[in-house]
């Protein structure tokens, strides 16, 4: 076996082992699979959505004397928004040396794409949870403290891994679509998350306000990333077209605990007036993401009144519990990913995806496997076109600056 003939074999083996990677990467992805739960959140427009929400009533009511002028007569206001698709990969690459070994021992190739595909699998679950609650920029991490070296310290390293590959972008130019990178390619050898430091590769000169996002071979993430809840659930910006400045009942509930450098205790009230809120915009909240350590300090608050649902229909390990309010019940969800000091009430009928298709390989050449410039390696990658949105932006909620435990 050799030429096309092995590589429409291991096009073969690696379909073999995990033919339906969707199913795969839900591995740990708690608010990802939230939003896919409900199958008509999940839609196949192409290119691009484009719908329109309501953003004002009739006002053409009025009650009247006897022979008094009748109200003027209103209508529904609505706008037009737009959600387009983005893209997103994941490669793998062996050795040319396995394919000749693959035609005399099939079990030795198996094992290698299963481990590899396997560790993609969890990187790519892990990054796609992050992007969740991102805001599209890719942003990782803000300099924290003007500094040159390896070692950087950073508002919050939440977000930052050791072995990302990132670019440093220059913080005064992030208007552009295409700012400044200052230092490109750079690897992630250690990150402190109590401190805030990053060790890197490489000596970065950085400035305060200064970003690092994912880069390799030339090319980063800035705004390329899925709009994530960062985006999604806030006020004053735009989203998908309509700008909250000037269409205010676009905006979602966005509320802070404290105050500045000092985090405020989590109540049980705090989240029933986030509910009542979001109710009054006509939202119905079913979920409450958070940090771990938010969901810790709520958890410590319930004491002996607690109602367990281990697990509620996610996957992946999370556990979750039961929070009443306004008569109905809310699932309380810890995500390792989601922001620090944060907690999101969503609401799950008002959350789309649109994608065109699900994770496929890309293999329109003929073949899933394509040479590896100047080496002696082939390379498989999968893709997905698809993006995250809202129907109605004020069907959602954010409490921050949450003191954790």
């Amino acid at each position: 076996m050799a030429g096309q003939g092995i590589l429409t074999f291991a096009s073969d083996a690696l379909k073999l082992v995990y033919g339906d990677l969707h199913e795969q990467l839900r591995d740990k992805n708690p608010a990802l699979e939230f939003i896919e739960s409900s199958s008509q959140n999940i839609t196949q427009n192409g290119k691009e959505v484009i719908f329109d929400t309501h953003i004002g009533r009739n006002n053409g009511i009025g009650a009247r004397g006897v022979r008094e002028a009748l109200p003027t007569a209103g209508a529904q206001k609505y706008k037009q928004a737009h959600l387009y698709l983005k893209n997103l990969y994941g490669s793998i690459e062996v050795d040319g040396q396995l394919f000749e070994q693959a035609a005399d021992n099939y079990n030795a190739f198996i094992n290698v794409v299963d481990n590899e595909i396997k560790g993609l699998k969890k990187d790519l679950a892990r990054d796609l949870n992050r992007q969740i609650y991102g805001d599209g920029t890719g942003i990782l991490g803000t300099v924290k403290t003007t500094a040159t070296g390896t070692t950087i310290v950073f508002v919050d390293a939440h977000w930052i891994e050791p072995d990302m590959t990132v670019d440093v972008l220059l913080g005064t130019d992030l208007v552009d679509g295409t700012p400044t990178v200052k230092n490109a390619g750079l690897t992630v050898t250690a990150v402190n998350e109590a401190t805030g430091a990053v060790t890197f590769s490489g000596s970065v000169t950085a400035v305060a306000g200064d970003v690092i996002v994912r880069g390799s071979n030339g090319a980063n993430n800035f705004n390329k990333e899925l709009t994530g809840l960062g985006a999604i659930v806030a006020s004053g910006n735009s989203l998908h077209g309509i700008d909250g400045a000037t269409v205010p009942v676009w905006n979602s509930t966005v509320s802070t605990l404290g105050s500045v450098g000092t985090p405020g205790t989590l109540t049980e009230l705090n989240l029933i007036n986030l509910v009542q809120k979001v109710d009054k915009q006509g939202g119905d909240v079913d979920v409450f993401l958070a940090s771990p350590g938010v969901y810790n300090a709520y958890w410590n608050l319930l004491q002996g009144m607690r109602q367990f649902t281990n697990g509620a229909g996610l996957t992946g390990g999370q556990r979750s519990f039961t929070f009443e309010a306004l008569g109905k019940p809310i699932k309380f969800v810890s995500d390792y990913a989601a922001p620090v000091g944060t907690l999101y009430a969503l609401s799950s009928s008002e959350l789309v995806i649109n994608r065109k298709r699900d994770w496929a390989w890309m293999d329109r050449d003929g073949s899933m496997w394509n040479r590896v410039a100047d080496a002696d390696a082939y390379k498989a990658t999968i893709f997905q076109y698809s993006e995250l949105g809202t129907y109605r932006r004020n069907a959602h909620a954010k409490l921050s600056n949450i003191a954790e435990l």
